[in-house]
């Protein structure tokens, strides 16, 4: 208990320590770049500091931001799997580089760890026999969860993107085919597209115009995209596209025997999801319907032959 007392007052002789470094002038005061705004104004257009850079760190966080940092990059040293980190970011649709999102996962891990810590500390506060080890194994395993609930989080954010992706697709390539059937080009096409529809299927075909007005071929433009997404239904569309172009087959054509093929492919996944919760429907009927209409099927006898042994 005598430990758990130390490593408690510590932790509070920590965190005033951090509060009481926050509130020097070394910390609070402006970056350099903020100090020569006002002066550099004539240099360029006038802009609120609103609409500026991301917020600068103050305070606490401006005292612990080096060391989040230092930790960002070792665990981007530790994790680095093989995966592309940047790759998998831009497939969920977030804004933040490798580097922030391993800060993120940096905060996740301590925070966890602080939350391990302290119920460890409440169990020991409540009268149980807590060692000094296993108190520190419950904080680090709680600030391993939390980097990997990070990580967590982000795969589940992709697999709703692609599902998202997958499921508008269709509709998408049919408009498409209407407004090329109408006389329009693929570029006018997609982008009257985007202009009716939203969600991630519309973002990734703003990016790929965006990238075709900036010189960037179309069709290269969307293959980036479909490698950053890694769609298998959106690469066949990206796929329809570039044969179109190439081998002069009516690209109306292409569109609408894919759009025909992805209703075709839902429709097969919808009748095997069928077939799979029929299984899933035996359950509640076996464990729950049938025993109840047994009992009501010969209880009744049961109390027959009660009556009729009297």
């Amino acid at each position: 208990m005598n430990a758990l007392r130390g490593i408690a007052v510590i932790a509070l002789g920590a965190s005033g320590l951090a509060v009481a470094l926050s509130a020097l002038p070394r910390f609070r005061r402006p970056v350099l770049s903020r100090r020569l705004t006002p002066y550099l104004g004539a240099l360029g257009p006038r802009r609120s500091s609103l609409l500026g850079s991301a917020p600068v760190a103050t305070g606490v966080a401006a005292v612990f931001e080096p060391v989040r940092r230092a930790l960002a990059a070792r665990l981007h040293t530790v994790l680095d799997d093989g995966q592309n980190l940047s790759a998998r970011l831009q497939s969920a649709g977030s804004d933040l580089d490798p580097s922030a999102f391993r800060g993120e996962q940096v905060t996740w891990g301590l925070l966890g760890l602080v939350g391990g810590l302290a119920f460890g500390l409440l169990l020991a506060s409540s009268g149980r026999d807590v060692p000094v080890p296993l108190l520190l194994g419950l904080g680090s395993a709680a600030g391993v969860g939390g980097v990997v609930a990070r990580d967590r989080a982000l795969g589940r954010k992709i697999t709703q993107r692609r599902a998202a992706v997958r499921a508008a697709l269709p509709t998408v390539v049919d408009l498409a085919t209407l407004s090329v059937t109408a006389g329009e080009s693929l570029r006018s096409a997609l982008g009257m597209v985007v202009e009716v529809g939203g969600g991630p299927l519309g973002e990734e075909l703003r990016r790929a115009l965006r990238a075709a007005r900036g010189g960037t071929p179309l069709v290269v433009a969307l293959e980036e995209r479909a490698r950053m997404l890694d769609l298998a239904p959106f690469d066949r569309f990206v796929a329809a596209i570039g044969a179109a172009q190439e081998r002069g087959i009516p690209l109306a054509d292409a569109l609408r025997s894919l759009a025909f093929d992805l209703r075709e492919h839902d429709k097969r996944e919808l009748i095997e999801v069928a077939g799979k919760k029929q299984i899933s429907m035996l359950v509640p009927v076996v464990t729950l319907i049938l025993p109840v209409a047994i009992v009501f099927a010969f209880y009744p006898g049961v109390v027959a032959i009660r009556t009729l042994a009297r």
